[in-house]
């Protein structure tokens, strides 16, 4: 008997206790699906200091290995609204499985082509990441319900985190250790294997939605988002929140070289608020409920305001660490917002979340480093990002809908 058949056989319990990571692992399809997102996301990483290595090692220009590296977030700033709607339109497993062969089959082919088309050939294997992503988000709900959910989408974000970890930590290692084309091809592995598992392991379902022109789909996700207040506001206070609490990583090498250190120091700034973002998130999914949200949400920028007072490194990590501990109620309000869109748009959704949140990241990088580039000192932009990431989450006053609700006002 299976997690959901012992729940359902406990009627007058006014709440089912939260999800153990273990139990998770009853349910067969989520299983399949976090092998192959974990295989995913180690591949990643690894393939993160391949590229820059690669097209480095080519080109002996950094301005070039920053346009590669690019390649994994700017695509889903316009594949996100645009190609997310196949993941309403088509059947869900049958997109993740596509995506996967695409991917793996053009992130193969980057170490064996000339420079230009590498590049161009890795702008185009993240296009396939928006879609992947919104049909993954969209069909969790249906493989764990309830409280599993809430549960499972922390888990996937640990995982997220822990996986940058040890990116940080062991993908130069691993490039080092068999070289960068070795490094790409065993990426795009990962991809092969993540499409195998989600063949073997996860049932057919029919498309949520029914096929109206991919434009007007788009259109009527946005539009579907922009109606409901409380989806609008939640969507604010992700993408300012998120913007401003984790635009310092943007300016960790220049930062680190005016406290008078150099690349060690920069991977450990870069890897505080990752540190702070993984146990949040264990924290905010199994032992603190909703109305901790709006809390951590302001804690993930007023954390970073005392850097105005210009401290020593092993301070300002525990102010990065505090802020990416805050950062992580993205987490559970993201399950939320999930369950609150209706099924057949949840794709959309999660393609209009992910893109804004790309932007808003994105921007934040780049005014960080404008601001340093224009004479600020590195704690200076760091504490007013602080400041001005407050104000903006203040600004939003999103009324969080608790999990219990949802569970019980009819949201699947």
């Amino acid at each position: 008997m299976g997690l959901a058949d012992r729940q359902r056989r406990r009627p007058g319990r006014r709440a089912a206790p939260p999800t153990t990571y273990r139990e998770l692992f009853s349910y067969r399809e989520f299983r399949f699906l976090y092998a192959g997102q974990a295989l995913s996301y180690l591949g990643d990483q690894v393939a993160a200091v391949a590229v820059a290595v690669l097209v480095f090692d080519r080109t002996n220009s950094a301005l070039w290995s920053a346009v590669a590296y690019a390649s994994a977030w700017l695509p889903g700033i316009v594949g996100g609204p645009i190609l997310s709607p196949y993941a309403d339109r088509l059947p869900r497993r049958t997109v993740m499985i596509s995506c996967d062969v695409a991917r793996a089959a053009l992130i193969a082919l980057v170490p064996v082509v000339p420079l230009w088309t590498a590049i161009l050939l890795l702008y185009v294997a993240h296009l396939f990441s928006p879609p992947f992503v919104a049909a993954r988000a969209a069909i969790m709900p249906e493989v764990l319900p309830g409280e599993a959910y809430i549960t499972g989408n922390g888990l996937s974000n640990v995982t997220s985190q822990l996986s940058q970890l040890l990116g940080f930590v062991g993908g130069g290692i691993v490039v080092a250790t068999i070289g960068p084309v070795w490094s790409l091809l065993a990426n795009a592995a990962t991809f092969v294997a993540s499409a195998a598992l989600i063949a073997a392991g996860v049932g057919h379902r029919p498309a949520a939605a029914r096929s109206t022109g991919l434009l007007a789909e788009s259109r009527d996700g946005i539009r579907y988002l922009w109606a409901d207040p409380w989806l609008r506001r939640c969507l604010a206070l992700v993408w300012v929140a998120s913007a401003f609490s984790f635009a310092p990583e943007a300016i960790a090498y220049p930062y680190a070289a005016s406290l008078g250190g150099g690349p060690v120091q920069a991977g450990l700034l870069l890897a505080a608020p990752a540190t702070g973002f993984m146990v949040g998130t264990i924290v905010l999914t199994r032992l603190i409920r909703d109305r901790s949200l709006m809390p951590a949400a302001l804690l993930s920028t007023v954390a970073l305001v005392p850097a105005l007072a210009d401290p020593g490194l092993p301070v300002l990590l525990i102010l990065l660490m505090l802020a990416g501990a805050g950062a992580s109620f993205i987490v559970p309000l993201n399950a939320i917002f999930v369950r609150r869109v209706a099924p057949e748009f949840r794709g959309r959704a999660m393609g209009v979340a992910s893109s804004g949140l790309l932007a808003g990241q994105g921007l934040a990088f780049l005014a960080a480093g404008a601001a340093v580039q224009a004479g600020l000192a590195p704690a200076v932009v760091v504490g007013l990002s602080g400041l001005l990431g407050i104000a903006a989450i203040v600004a939003t006053r999103p009324a969080i809908v608790s999990r219990r609700s949802l569970l019980t006002r009819g949201y699947s």
